[in-house]
């Protein structure tokens, strides 16, 4: 960028145009903020607005990247203040039901999948006897039958459902994995 770009300004102007406090200004020229011309005694110093712009840019680049060597307090109090809004704004929205635990729905996962394994597990002992007398199709219909009935216990939970929305027996419903009828 060529220096005649932008305009030469004092620290109360620049402050002026970017909205900064003149304390922020000369903490920045501590980080390393470009200055045309340092200023001495009653006299401010100069800067080109073009090149503050592009090297805020550049220390805009390097905070987003993480590197936090170039991010000034104000930024370091902006960046805290959101990172704390966005904390309670997660925790209301887990108090309020919108979001659960990921260690919740892992157990809950587990605890359905280990009760879907057991009943495909106890499956052959409980309608082995009940096949003896039958044809291949209608084997096929009751093992097709107590498969629905298995994998119907994952549709048929309501740990996550929302309010209102779930009823007993339908998907999404109260009926667990593990009520079953008596043969």
């Amino acid at each position: 960028m060529a220096k005649n770009e932008g305009r030469l300004v004092t620290q109360t102007e620049l402050s002026q145009i970017l909205g900064y406090s003149a304390v922020t200004i000369r903490a920045w020229e501590r980080q390393g903020c470009p200055v045309e011309k340092k200023g001495s005694r009653g006299k401010s110093s100069l800067y080109n607005t073009a090149e503050v712009i592009r090297w805020r840019e550049e220390q805009a680049v390097l905070s987003a990247s993480g590197d936090t060597a170039a991010m000034d307090m104000e930024e370091a109090r902006r960046r805290k203040t959101a990172a704390e809004a966005a904390i309670a704004e997660l925790d209301l929205s887990v108090r309020r039901g919108a979001y659960v635990l990921i260690e919740e729905v892992g157990a809950i996962v587990a605890d359905e999948y280990a009760t879907i394994r057991a009943n495909f597990t106890s499956l052959p002992g409980d309608i082995a006897a009940d096949l003896e007398n039958l044809t291949a199709v209608e084997i096929q219909e009751a093992l097709a039958a107590k498969v629905s009935e298995i994998l119907d216990g994952l549709s048929a939970d309501d740990s996550f459902a929302i309010d209102g929305e779930a009823e007993a027996g339908a998907p999404g419903g109260t009926a667990s994995a593990t009520e079953t009828e008596p043969d």
